[in-house]
């Protein structure tokens, strides 16, 4: 793909994503669009910065120590750029469809078979769904409506799946030998605090906004409306995605707050890891175009 069709394909998907987060904030905010943003506390606007820079060099480390049970060595570096190019190729693609042949392309870079990059994916996937599962029994009791609990009866169908599928597939099922399980233990293990700091995006979001809620309700409604919004068709979940996450916010919230609140949440949650991503997939693409048009 040249770098102008590239760029075009991205600015048409910003627009897309500006377009729906300021419709969704002004049907929720109306004429209280600038009260609301004056109810903002930036302290924890920065301290969401923080907790996405920790969690992303956290999920970088534990992908480097799931390539040494493969007996390769991803470093810091190129596994951040190996989860943000994937976040940002699965924002602008259906079902998330376009992050796998890209990591598959670049990881055959630094000498990773197709079957490694492939294993390395699954056990990630599976070092974030464990923590998810371990998590959900105690889901139940911090949910008040009844479309609050279907959506956890989804989630918990979504995240069996998951696994089902894994266990089911020959080839993954053949992958799960490759690995030394010293060190997918030691991974699945450092996935419980590391997950831990994901799902506390929509307590800070919420806090930003003077918005108080306890810490473990604000853990668990984000673990039901993360699970929900997997595999949604539109590229990266975007209009879908904040539609189920209002639903189930909606009974801890005033309706004028609900825009600001989700948007906020799904930038720290899912685009900001994307917007990171596109700086890695740019530099491929202008560099892979330089080195054509010299040659």
């Amino acid at each position: 793909m040249e770098v102008k069709k590239f760029l075009k394909f991205f600015k048409i998907f910003i627009i897309f994503y500006i377009v729906i987060s300021f419709t969704w904030i002004l049907f929720f905010s109306g004429k209280e669009f600038l009260k609301i943003i004056s109810y903002v506390d930036f302290l924890f606007i920065l301290l969401g910065f923080l907790n996405w820079s920790l969690f992303l060099i956290l999920d970088s480390l534990r992908l480097k120590i799931l390539s040494k049970g493969l007996k390769k060595n991803l470093n810091l570096l190129r596994s951040i750029e190996f989860i943000t190019s994937g976040s940002f190729l699965a924002l602008i693609t259906p079902f998330g469809s376009g992050g796998l042949p890209y990591q598959i392309w670049l990881l055959n870079k630094y000498g990773f078979k197709v079957s490694e990059t492939i294993s390395l994916i699954l056990f990630r996937g599976i070092c974030i769904f464990v923590p998810y599962l371990t998590f959900l029994p105690f889901v139940i009791n911090f949910l008040k409506t009844t479309i609050s609990k279907f959506f956890l009866f989804y989630s918990f169908i979504i995240a069996i799946l998951f696994l089902i599928f894994v266990l089911m597939k020959k080839n993954y099922r053949q992958a799960l030998k490759q690995i030394d399980f010293k060190f997918l233990f030691f991974a699945l293990l450092i996935s419980f605090p590391i997950q831990s700091l994901y799902l506390s995006f929509l307590y800070i979001v919420l806090n930003a906004f003077s918005i108080k809620i306890e810490f473990l309700e604000a853990f668990f409604k984000q673990l039901i409306m993360q699970l929900s919004t997997y595999f949604q068709i539109t590229p990266g979940g975007l209009g879908i995605s904040e539609l189920i996450s209002s639903i189930i916010i909606s009974e801890n919230l005033d309706f004028k707050f609900i825009g600001f609140v989700i948007v906020l949440w799904r930038f720290f949650s899912s685009y900001l890891n994307g917007f990171f991503g596109f700086y890695f997939v740019f530099r491929r693409f202008y560099s892979s175009n330089t080195k054509t048009l010299s040659s």
